[in-house]
């Protein structure tokens, strides 16, 4: 469905879109990031466009709606009417689709790669000239992970594609500071505090991490859309380069669960659980869930550190990393909901 506020003049497939030039196109706008990256351009002045899929919660569509962008649906890997709408005379666009944890029946490889050169496709087709692309620190073609190497690949899809480009590799994305949503991690950590006597985590959580609070990520991206957008001098130095973010501060999964129970006001014991009873559980999980709470390639994810030496959060984009203290205050609230199900 499309928000028609604002919007007038030119017809594409019977849609009307906007006369105005400088749109910036946000696709996974219901999810985690794709909330707050909306939220911040949208506090910007820019007129903003969000690209729904068709299976999103009416509850993150009226979000969306509420914030006064403008909403389509349509999937990336289709043409339809609404997704030539949605792309037509934008001047960037922001590609955020992704995920650890797909469904069953859907691959990283199509989740990551296909999705992607699809984007690509339509940006080309529509003569969107720059491209946002956000995927995760350790992307690699040598990563031990699947879901490293496919985000790897998508990057280079973006890379070889001719356009205007900017890629952002964060690591851990956590806090919350509008709509109800939390990545994947964060929720079922949460969830497991809530409901189980102890915490499982691979190893005992001992790989460290860089925790990147959310809305310094969105910021990330809303400098990223304006250096490609501007024409600066310095902004042409971000131009066709790939940023590694991270938080200000190192800390194992294990201290990051600690920080989080602490707020929830919920104490559990950590137990470690050994790599290969992980994986056999991986293996459980991906055979009889929808959505596995668990797979082997987060087993693998957890055995190996994600930091960023060079944070270029700082150095290239002049963002002071909010602290991980603060950034999980945001979660206090899930203290009251823990303390009423107790």
């Amino acid at each position: 469905m499309v928000s028609k506020a604002d919007f007038r003049g030119v017809s594409v497939g019977g849609l009307e879109v906007s006369e105005r030039g400088g749109a910036i196109v946000v696709d996974g706008a219901t999810g985690y990031l794709g909330n707050h990256v909306v939220s911040s351009l949208m506090a910007r002045g820019k007129e903003v466009r969000a690209l729904a899929h068709k299976g999103a919660r009416e509850a993150d569509i009226e979000f969306l709606r509420a914030s006064g962008c403008a909403v389509y649906t349509g999937d990336l890997n289709s043409q339809s009417s609404e997704i030539d709408a949605c792309f037509h005379e934008a001047n960037t666009a922001v590609h955020l689709i992704g995920s650890i944890a797909p469904p069953r029946g859907q691959s990283l490889s199509d989740l990551h790669v296909e999705q992607t050169s699809a984007w690509i496709e339509h940006l080309k087709s529509a003569g969107v000239k720059n491209a946002v692309m956000v995927t995760a620190l350790g992307s690699s073609e040598a990563a031990a992970s699947n879901y490293h190497r496919t985000k790897w690949l998508a990057e280079e899809k973006l890379r070889q594609s001719g356009l205007r480009y900017i890629i952002l590799r964060p690591s851990l994305l956590l806090g919350r500071q509008t709509g109800s949503r939390d990545s994947k991690l964060m929720r079922r950590l949460m969830q497991v505090i809530r409901t189980r006597k102890a915490v499982p985590l691979v190893r005992g959580g001992i790989n460290r991490l860089q925790p990147l609070f959310i809305a310094d990520m969105a910021e990330a991206v809303a400098r990223c859309c304006e250096a490609l957008e501007e024409g600066t001098s310095s902004g042409q130095e971000l131009v066709n380069t790939t940023l590694e973010l991270g938080g200000g501060e190192a800390l194992t999964m294990r201290e990051i669960a600690c920080g989080l129970m602490e707020v929830m006001g919920t104490i559990r014991p950590i137990v470690a659980l050994p790599e290969g009873v992980a994986s056999l559980l991986a293996l459980l999980f991906e055979a009889t869930q929808e959505v596995p709470l668990l797979t082997r390639d987060q087993v693998k994810l957890s055995l190996q550190d994600n930091v960023c030496p060079n944070n270029d959060l700082i150095g290239k984009l002049g963002i002071h990393p909010t602290p991980v203290k603060a950034a999980l205050e945001t979660y206090r609230a899930e203290r009251a909901t823990t303390e009423s199900r107790v």
